[in-house]
């Protein structure tokens, strides 16, 4: 007789209430999908190994306490979660298996990025499909799973989030001109493959829902990455161009950049005729210039118009203003003529500003791994009906393991005590 599917073990909220997440995987381009869901109402529960736990457990920075360092990265992006030991090698332990399977019974949606998923666990998706043909699969990975294509031995090999950018090309275009490709930090590649894996889960999930058909989803680092290049290779496939790096500034068009103002940092842009007018009163009202002498086709609509005499002349005009003007001044007076404008925000100018306090945008929940609470970015995007919450910070290792256990896969104390010996959990 088919077991009935167990009681949710969170509080219900959310448009994804009811959804079950299965997580196997650690740092961040698959959990930090499990992370999105979590947020919307899913049930995540992440499965991490015996003793050693997710490797983001020792990432820094750290909150010390008590001598013991608490990752702020993996808190800030395991909150939510469920977490539960189990020594994933089904292929070397037959109740690992039957745990495995039973939670991929009872799950909606499985996301791993386990490296030789099949050589190094003997976990297959044929298997997984077998015991649970709704179910939706999320693999995540540098280069893709060979299903899908590739060079298999390409598939196979190993990746972060600085590999994926370099195999995607994206520190090409990053930097300035004269300098060497650059990286962006905070795992950049990572976040923007577990938004593509986001919104592959839920499309699967989707049609799983009106169908009862699950399948996978293959999320590879550099496709995800590739796939918000605007035309960097659109424009080499189509034209032969090779995009360059382009540093504070955009270089086809202008004002469009990050300027050195009297107290800070400031981000100006004016694209388009329209706001390239609205641009030009400011600079009227502020040094006097006369707009009729910076025409947008003649100044700011072309790199070669951006290059030219007059084109140069606008930006050392506007450089200088700015440098002598405190950001508040700028903001002020480009904002009056309705021209984008930001300073460049420190988390001390975010906290304490009035707009992200309004929107709510900081919220706190009591981490388990710091036995405090701790204080996180709110959940995003924002929904009338059935907004998401912030119900738990991170759980301790193994915190959940036994209930698990109990309640969705029925196994009793003597079990437990069984699979503690065997090191299984």
């Amino acid at each position: 007789m088919e077991k009935k599917r167990a009681p949710l073990l969170v509080p219900e909220f959310g448009p994804l209430k009811g959804t079950r997440v299965l997580l196997t995987g650690s740092i961040v381009a698959g959990p930090f999908i499990a992370t999105m869901l979590g947020d919307l109402g899913a049930e995540v529960i992440h499965v991490e190994a015996p003793g050693s736990g997710d490797t983001y457990r020792t990432l820094g920075p750290f909150l010390v306490k008590n001598g013991k360092k608490i990752s702020l990265p993996f808190s800030n992006d395991a909150r939510n979660r469920l977490s539960m030991t189990l020594d994933l090698r089904i292929n070397k332990n037959p109740e690992s298996k039957e745990i495995f399977l039973g939670l991929i019974k009872q799950s909606d949606i499985w996301i791993e990025n386990l490296v030789w998923l099949e050589e190094r666990y003997g976990i297959t998706d044929e298997m997984v499909m077998k015991v649970n043909p709704k179910i939706v699969i999320v693999h995540v990975s540098g280069y893709g799973h060979p299903e899908f294509g590739g060079v298999p031995k390409i598939c196979k090999r190993a990746s972060y989030d600085l590999i994926g950018q370099a195999y995607s090309g994206w520190p090409n275009v990053i930097g300035f001109r004269e300098g060497p490709p650059t990286r962006l930090s905070l795992w950049a590649c990572d976040y923007v493959s577990a938004l593509v894996g986001t919104i592959g889960a839920l499309a699967a999930y989707a049609h799983a829902q009106k169908t009862g058909e699950g399948q996978v989803v293959d999320v590879a680092q550099y496709e995800a990455v590739a796939r918000i290049l605007e035309s960097y290779f659109t424009a080499y496939l189509n034209a032969g161009i090779e995009r360059e790096r382009e540093g504070n500034k955009a270089a086809g068009f202008q004002p469009y950049g990050i300027f050195r103002a009297k107290d800070g940092w400031i981000a100006i842009g004016a694209f388009g005729p329209a706001v390239y007018n609205r641009f030009l009163q400011a600079m009227q009202e502020a040094v006097g210039l006369n707009p009729s002498e910076y025409p947008w086709e003649e100044c700011a609509a072309t790199a070669q118009a951006v290059s030219s005499p007059k084109g140069r002349k606008l930006d050392e005009l506007l450089t200088k203003y700015v440098e002598s003007h405190t950001v508040e001044e700028l903001e002020n007076l480009f904002n009056k003529y309705s021209v984008p404008c930001s300073r460049v925000m420190t988390p001390k100018d975010a906290a304490n500003d009035p707009h992200w306090k309004s929107r709510e945008l900081f919220v706190e929940a009591f981490d388990h791994n710091a036995e405090q609470v701790l204080k996180f970015i709110n959940v995003i995007p924002k929904f009338s009906r059935t907004p998401g919450k912030v119900w738990r910070g991170s759980p301790k290792l193994g915190q959940d393991t036994e209930e698990i256990l109990k309640k969705l896969l029925d196994y009793n104390d003597e079990d437990i005590k069984r699979f503690k010996e065997k090191k299984i959990i």
